[in-house]
């Protein structure tokens, strides 16, 4: 009974450490690695093994994987599959993919035969250079030493050999993997989905998704996003559309990220009548966009210079309950300033500040500078004008922008009374007497 009670107290106990310990714990946390590894190369004894992890790990991260093999060396048979795999993992990533063989090839037996954990960053590492031959041999070898690979293995595996060879080949894997005894999870699904899209073939990837419960994993709505991306990307809207409805029947719902997948192929392909039919038919999904989806897509189609499509979409953002921001805004002003449609772009600041999203000087900015560009200097000097009791003092681009204009325009006097403004208020003025200077000496050629 007594032993009972005290684990439900506190299991496992807390780890005593010794004195030489109690001081790497307080180095190590510091960050003080060359004191720790001096204090781990002097000590009689092994350092505690949970402790030294963390330094090799801390050693590798600063690219000093040398060193942190000095702190495995020192733990000498106390050394796990963790320590190992820090190491191997800290060579990779410093490139050293022969030292990384050394450290697997040289880990004692017990280590060898029982943990993937240190082969995967081996694995990763020979994959991302494309040697998918060598990653296999290390697989073979893990096999051949009684180590069973885990899922992250034959993931990280399936995805190269995808890469490599398409997905026909990697099938042959998923077999590999059934036999050894680790079922793929839905990552190992996803990878195949993925590269039948990326090969064009989508409606084997769909099949593929459908023959996902007969092979044990359901399916998430990653795997359906996956092959509604490859739907979209062939722009086969229809079968687009009957995935979705499979996908809330299946209950499975559709997230941001689906929303997304749909909202950006419909963007590039310019096929902006679509995207409020899927914006409607999302939100009835429960599945709303967020404002920066919105803005995406506002961006798009004023782009295309559909401006006043782009307003539809700025009232129905806030019937489906979504508040525009600043960046909403701006890029509509952007839009409607490119249009040179002045007033309704007054009347859209307007709305702004009654929507309590208040013009920055990103908006005034915007809007001074299409005034200035399109010789309408005296407006860009009345909105400039307007500014702090609007709530917005200029900034050293708006400043330059409309110098720039009325020195353009000839209207050095007021340049000149904004160049001193502009100095009155902090904002370094140099570069702006200089252009003036040139604007002057031009008028006085002319002369």
């Amino acid at each position: 009974g007594g032993r009972w009670r005290r684990r439900r107290r506190g299991w496992p106990p807390p780890r005593r450490l010794h004195e030489a310990d109690r001081r790497l714990s307080s180095l190590v946390h510091r960050g003080d690695l060359d004191a720790a590894l001096r204090l781990v190369r002097s000590s009689p004894r092994p350092p505690d093994v949970p402790l030294a992890n963390r330094l090799v790990r801390d050693l590798c991260r600063r690219g000093r994987p040398a060193d942190a093999a000095r702190v495995v060396e020192a733990c000498g048979p106390e050394a796990t599959a963790a320590t190992y795999g820090a190491l191997v993992d800290g060579y990779c990533r410093a490139g050293l993919l022969e030292d990384a063989r050394r450290v697997v090839g040289g880990m004692p037996a017990p280590v060898r035969a029982t943990s993937a954990y240190a082969y995967n960053p081996l694995i990763h590492a020979l994959c991302e250079r494309g040697r998918v031959a060598d990653a296999l041999g290390v697989l073979d070898g893990m096999l051949c030493r009684g180590c069973a690979p885990d899922v992250v293995t034959y993931n990280i595996l399936l995805d190269a050999a995808c890469k490599a060879r398409g997905y026909r080949q990697a099938m042959d894997l998923v077999d590999l993997m059934r036999a050894e005894g680790c079922e793929p999870n839905n990552v190992t699904y996803n990878v195949i989905i993925d590269v039948m899209c990326r090969e064009g073939d989508v409606d084997q990837a769909r099949e593929f998704l459908a023959s996902l419960p007969s092979r044990g994993c359901q399916p998430n709505t990653v795997n359906y996003n996956t092959v509604l991306k490859g739907f979209c990307s062939a722009e086969r809207w229809e079968d687009a559309d009957e995935l979705l409805d499979e996908m809330v029947r299946e209950n499975c719902p559709p997230n941001e990220a689906t929303l997304n997948v749909i909202i950006n192929a419909l963007c590039r392909k310019g096929l902006l009548q679509k995207v409020t039919r899927y914006l409607e038919k999302m939100s009835k999904h429960g599945c709303a966009a967020n404002v920066v989806t919105y803005n995406a897509v506002i961006s798009g189609i004023c782009e295309q210079g559909h401006v006043d499509s782009a307003l539809e979409l700025l009232s129905n953002m806030q019937s489906y309950g979504c508040k525009p921001d600043i960046v909403t805004y701006n890029t509509l002003l952007k839009g409607l300033c490119s249009a040179e449609r002045w007033e309704d772009a007054e009347e859209l600041m307007a709305k702004m500040t009654q929507n309590d999203c208040l013009p920055d000087n990103m908006t005034f900015n915007t809007i001074i500078n299409f005034l200035c560009q399109k010789g309408l200097i005296m407006q860009a000097f009345e909105v400039f004008k307007q500014m702090p009791e609007k709530g917005c003092n200029p900034n050293s681009i708006t400043y330059s922008t409309m110098i720039g204009g009325l020195a353009k325009a000839g209207k050095l006097e007021q340049a000149l009374e904004l160049i001193n403004d502009m100095a009155s208020k902090g904002f370094n003025s140099d570069k702006m007497y200089y252009l003036l200077t040139e604007y002057l000496n031009k008028e006085d050629k002319i002369e």
